[in-house]
């Protein structure tokens, strides 16, 4: 009998890390900031606990249940990539309608570059 693959240790997306609540979603995007891409938005807020918290939103714009779904596959897997990167902020990724068509490396940029004015944006924690 096999055993399951279990995701190594650091590289899941535990429950700490998820903005769970629809009330956590709606404070972040009505007390936040927005950066957007070619094919993603972001809303980001500052955070009550001491590390990152992400949300995703695909709505059906985007396409059909499996586009939708690889959109957020691969959208988690490029935040996990980049999970060290900001600090203490709560935040809501959103897809545009683009990037159902869009390849790997153009959400990778796109993100990339997100991220790079949100930690721009965003205040340094006061040690």
């Amino acid at each position: 009998m096999d055993t399951p693959k279990l995701p190594r240790p650091g590289f899941q997306w535990g429950k700490a890390e998820r903005l769970r609540r629809h009330s956590q979603y709606c404070r972040v995007q009505s007390k936040g900031r927005r950066v957007g891409g070619k094919f993603l938005l972001v809303v980001f807020a500052p955070s009550s606990v001491s590390h990152v918290r992400y949300g995703i939103t695909v709505s059906k714009r985007v396409g059909n249940a499996v586009t939708r779904n690889r959109v957020k596959r691969r959208l988690r897997e490029i935040l996990r990539r980049h999970k060290e990167g900001l600090a203490r902020i709560d935040a809501v990724w959103i897809a545009r309608p683009q990037a159902a068509c869009a390849s790997w490396q153009a959400l990778l940029a796109d993100a990339e570059t997100i991220l790079a004015r949100v930690e721009r944006m965003t205040p340094c924690p006061s040690q």
